[in-house]
């Protein structure tokens, strides 16, 4: 028998194998992506980033000052200190050193103390105030050399314009 199959059929042999062409024509895996676990870590991400989020860094809880009107305190139990590029003020009068700025801020103090005393108040109330263009170095100096001093203070305000 010549040009027979095995299975005694005759003509052109396939040479199929079942278990190979079933494979070929199985699922293929698809061109698109499998979003599944994409979301799935979006989702832990953010649940982590929403628990997390509360802790982070605003600062530690504290008490704020409450907002001073000067108006509500006498003349003469306060002491207005202005730092401007020329240098601190106490009043109308320029000091440049640290030394003569100290000796006068004493002065004052013990006046403006006395006055806070006859009204009954616990003591003389220092403003500071620094020119809106005035590099904050400056404004950080002099309150150094205010917290340097041994002077009376019993309150430190800084002044602020209000926009109304």
């Amino acid at each position: 028998m010549s040009g027979s199959s095995r299975n005694g059929r005759r003509g052109k042999r396939t040479g199929r194998v079942p278990y190979k062409n079933a494979a070929m024509h199985a699922d293929s895996p698809a061109p698109e992506i499998n979003v599944t676990p994409l979301v799935d870590v979006c989702l832990v991400l953010l649940i982590i980033f929403m628990v997390v989020t509360p802790m982070l860094g605003r600062g530690k809880d504290v008490v704020l000052p409450k907002l001073v009107d000067a108006t509500k305190h006498k003349e003469g139990d306060q002491v207005f200190v202005s730092i401007n590029d020329d240098g601190a003020w106490i009043e109308q009068d320029l000091y440049l050193s640290k030394g003569d700025f100290l000796t006068a801020l004493d002065e004052s103090l013990k006046v403006a103390a006395g006055k806070a005393a006859a009204n009954g108040d616990k003591g003389p109330l220092l403003f500071l105030k620094g020119d809106r263009d005035t590099d904050y170095g400056q404004v950080r100096i002099v309150l150094e050399w205010i917290t340097s001093s041994e002077s009376m203070i019993s309150d430190v305000a800084l002044v602020v314009d209000l926009d109304e």
